[in-house]
């Protein structure tokens, strides 16, 4: 998951937040759903998006906010009647004026910076952790090298004990026993 942002909220994102909220109470869904949901495509956290939702942006949208939770009770109550026909859903954007739609070439040109330094600090990281893993792996393999050594070391040192044993069993055995008067 990447990581949770705190920088300032961009026009793009408050337009992409309340887009995701408007269609969760069409729908009949919870606020605390669609705050869930663009949290993770925000990549913010839920509870940012319901203060952001909450303290700015549901202001800038209230006559769309009227018209999804109008369109919420209609489907309630067509669906209580058991008329509800699968309809197909409608475009996000047709219920946001086309003045809060618009984004500025400045903001468009923000989000290609931001997507490239996060690209290039994607790329950073994962050269970082590559040469780690490198490094753990050779590591481990030098490891590996020194226990088969010792392996082999003591394997010829455990036969050598059981041939001296064997010597020691069959000189015992031919050692006549020692009576004691």
């Amino acid at each position: 998951m990447p990581s949770i942002r705190q920088d300032a909220w961009m026009h793009a994102e408050d337009v992409k937040l309340a887009e995701i909220i408007l269609r969760h109470i069409k729908e009949g869904s919870t606020q605390l759903a669609g705050f869930a949901e663009a949290g993770s495509i925000l990549s913010r956290t839920p509870a940012a998006c319901g203060f952001r939702w909450n303290s700015s942006i549901r202001k800038l949208y209230e006559q769309e906010l009227q018209e999804a939770k109008a369109i919420r009770k209609a489907r309630k109550k067509k669906k209580k009647k058991g008329d509800l026909e699968s309809q197909p859903l409608k475009d996000p954007f047709a219920e946001i004026p086309e003045q809060k739609r618009h984004i500025s070439e400045s903001e468009i040109d923000q989000l290609i910076r931001f997507l490239t330094d996060l690209k290039e600090q994607s790329s950073d990281v994962d050269v970082e952790e590559e040469e780690k893993l490198l490094r753990e792996k050779q590591q481990l393999e030098s490891a590996y090298q020194q226990l088969k050594s010792d392996y082999t070391v003591m394997k010829q040192n455990y036969e050598s004990l059981l041939n001296v044993f064997k010597v020691v069993d069959q000189a015992r055995k031919e050692i006549p026993a020692i009576k004691e008067s």
